[in-house]
């Protein structure tokens, strides 16, 4: 064969190669349009236009596409995840030979799982998660014997997982979480031995089941999610055999027993969700897992001690034990671990005093050592690093001041430390912190005075049962946020400042039990979210400020135990108030009708001067006024009232003729006591009077 002969056969050879590769491109590009076509034209995938209608530019071409790849000039993935798909995928998809990944998660794709991507022979990669189908996984799915990665989580797909699934055998990740399934997880997912990621939480329909043990035999598994998926009995002891694991998450199941002395070996593992189960006994002892992230296995049954090895895992940034009935001391160890970020032990037995050194060696963001038995002082150190977001320590025993740190720390947000025994003044940078949501101090020893700036956000402050002083500043007004403010019971004294009432946001005020004295702000600026509000026990002196009658929103109202005077305004029967304590004032005058039912009869109690219409309140009857004439339908009231004006006339005309004789006789004036004697003859006669006319009446 002559060189020209084949170099000939080469350039023929490159013709067809080039000709074949365009009949591809060609058919490929139909194939893509075609499915534009059928899913009605989406906007987001209006760029997919025939080049024959535009340019022949780079851009035009389907493998430039972004939802495309190609490889060797030919389609192998679809990636059309989240492009409004409200339509079926069709079963030419499969027309594109060469698909190994299709991906149509976070659509709206509403059908049955669909058979015909079992044409597609070479997928290796199928996403149909966060769509709307429905219907079973066929029993032989298997026939995508290729797959290495399926999810189909998020869907409405319901029945059985088909047992099938576990011929599978080349799968590495398996998502079917979020389903209606319901049956049990089948035992032969075991047998997925390459699997690496397997993803079956938010079964919530699933057949109250213990976990399959095969599971436990998948070697290279790192992912397990099996969270709320009605799981019950005890963890396979063989848990802490699964070499690869690194996440393993059975929350919020019903499961059962002590947790397996094995679970902390795996040398890989990072995170331990076990929290909101029924797990009993003590947390294993021994750790070998220190690459540990996170540990969370609050909300359970678990006793005994936090275990020493937990202050060696110096990776770990998240230790949550809350809700058990854990006891001991928390290991000073755990105070020293450098990059522990969140702590929460509360509600448990936890006693003793807290290690030192929380704060100092790492960046702390959250700590929660509630509802224990903890005494000594809080650690000195806990915002050292200037990241703590949360300080919550209530009900303990803790004693002291508040930690310095906690005046220099601009990202704090909550603190609640009520219940305790602690003591001294408030750090002043505390009030003032940047980011200052909540400040809960209540039932402590804490003195000194109210400041008048606070934090821009705060918008809950408690500081009950304490021993501040002072008065309420009149910078309070600056205090824009705030939506609840209870000092009851403390110290305060001095008037309630009108400045206090401009807060717009402000729902309930508590300054009882105080010795706050002088009247009530005449005038309310804001208040119209108020809801609760309650002075009682102060010496508060004054009338009711009608204003409180236009606050729509006050449901509760305590001004008992005070020297309030004057009338009850009757805007105050305006309002729909399902608490009013009025007792123990120096009211008077008849209360709004409104107010006169059973639901109020203890609030006007001790008023002297305070009367009622109907007898059944707790005060006295208002006396009733005299009739008019023209009201008097009977003769017998008639009668009574002639004969009561004719003894009046009379004795008038006596009165007069005596005072003129005496004056004529001794020529001076009636002397007081004569004086008297008349007066008083006339009120008996006058009061006599009235009397007849109330018998009468009854």
């Amino acid at each position: 064969m002559t060189i020209t002969t084949i170099f000939l056969s080469f350039l023929l050879l490159l013709f067809g190669l080039a000709n074949s590769e365009s009949q591809l491109n060609d058919k490929e590009q139909t194939v893509l349009l075609k499915l534009k076509q059928h899913w009605q034209n989406p906007p987001s995938l209006s760029h997919w236009q025939n080049p024959l209608s535009l340019s022949h530019s780079n851009s035009s071409h389907h493998c430039n596409w972004p939802e495309i790849t190609c490889t060797s000039g030919t389609v192998t993935q679809l990636l059309l995840q989240n492009k409004n798909i409200t339509q079926t995928v069709p079963p030419f998809i499969c027309d594109l030979k060469n698909l190994t990944v299709i991906d149509l998660s976070f659509n709206f794709i509403p059908q049955e799982f669909p058979k015909a991507l079992y044409n597609c022979s070479k997928l290796e990669d199928l996403d149909l998660s966060q769509n709307y189908f429905n219907g079973t996984i066929p029993v032989d799915i298997h026939r995508l014997s290729g797959l290495r990665h399926l999810n189909l989580g998020a869907n409405d797909f319901y029945g059985n997982i088909p047992a099938s699934i576990g011929q599978l055998t080349e799968l590495r990740t398996l998502k079917l979480f979020q389903c209606a399934f319901n049956g049990s997880f089948p035992q032969e997912i075991g047998n997925l031995s390459k699997l690496e990621s397997l993803q079956l939480a938010y079964n919530v329909n699933m057949t109250a089941a213990e976990l399959p043990s095969s599971f436990t035999e998948l070697k290279k598994l790192k992912f397990l999610w099996i969270t709320a998926s009605n799981l019950n009995g005890e963890i396979p002891d063989t848990i802490g055999e699964m070499e690869a694991l690194v996440h393993l998450d059975l929350s919020i199941n019903n499961l059962t027993g002590k947790i397996p002395s094995s679970l902390f070996m795996p040398k890989n593992l990072s995170i331990v969700y076990l929290f909101r189960n029924q797990l009993s006994g003590e947390i294993p002892r021994v750790v070998e897992a220190l690459n540990i992230d996170v540990i969370d296995l609050s909300d359970n049954k678990l006793t005994g001690s936090i275990p020493d090895d937990f202050g060696r895992l110096r990776n770990m940034t998240g230790l949550s034990l809350f809700f058990n009935q854990l006891s001991g001391k928390i290991p000073d160890s755990i105070g020293r671990l450098p990059s522990l970020v969140v702590l929460k032990v509360f509600s448990n037995n936890l006693s003793g005093t807290l290690p030192p050194d929380f704060g100092r060696y790492s960046m702390l963001v959250e700590f929660q050592v509630a509802d224990n038995k903890l005494e000594g002082k809080l650690p000195e150190h806990l915002c050292d690093n200037e990241m703590l977001v949360r300080v919550v320590a209530f009900n303990n025993n803790l004693t002291g001041e508040l930690p310095k740190s906690l005046g220099n720390c601009n990202g704090l947000k909550i603190v609640i430390v009520y219940n305790n025994r602690l003591s001294g003044d408030i750090p002043s940078g505390l009030w003032t912190s940047l980011n200052l949501s909540v400040l809960i101090l209540s039932d402590n020893s804490f003195t000194g005075e109210l400041p008048q700036r606070v934090a821009t956000n705060l918008s809950r402050l408690e500081i009950n049962n304490n021993y501040f002083s002072g008065t309420i500043p009149a910078g309070v007004s600056s205090w824009r946020n705030l939506v609840v403010f209870e000092a009851s019971n403390n110290l305060f004294s001095g008037t309630i400042p009108q400045e206090l009432t401009s807060l717009p946001y402000l729902t309930t005020l508590f300054l009882d039990q105080n010795r706050l004295s002088g009247s009530l702000p005449p005038d309310i600026m804001s208040w119209k979210m108020l809801n609760t509000l309650n002075l009682c026990r102060n010496k508060i002196s004054g009338p009711i400020p009608p204003e409180l009658g236009n606050l729509a929103s006050l449901t509760e109202l305590d001004l008992s135990e005070n020297q309030i005077s004057g009338q009850i305004p009757p805007q105050l029967g305006l309002l729909r108030l399902t608490l009013l304590n009025l007792s123990s004032n120096l009211l008077n005058g008849r209360i709004p009708i409104q107010f006169e039912n059973d639901a109020y009869a203890n609030s006007f109690l001790n008023n002297i001067a305070l009367c009622a219409s109907k007898p059944t309140l707790n005060i006295r009857k208002c006396d009733s006024e005299i009739e008019p004439v023209k009201s008097i339908k009977h003769p017998s009231q008639c009668f009574v009232l002639i004969i009561c004006m004719v003894a009046a006339a009379l004795l008038g005309l006596l009165a007069s003729l005596f005072v003129v004789r005496f004056h004529c006789k001794r020529k001076h004036r009636l002397d007081s006591t004569s004086t008297s004697k008349l007066a008083s003859f006339q009120g008996f006669i006058s009061q006599k009077m009235r009397h007849l006319i109330r018998i009468d009446r009854k």
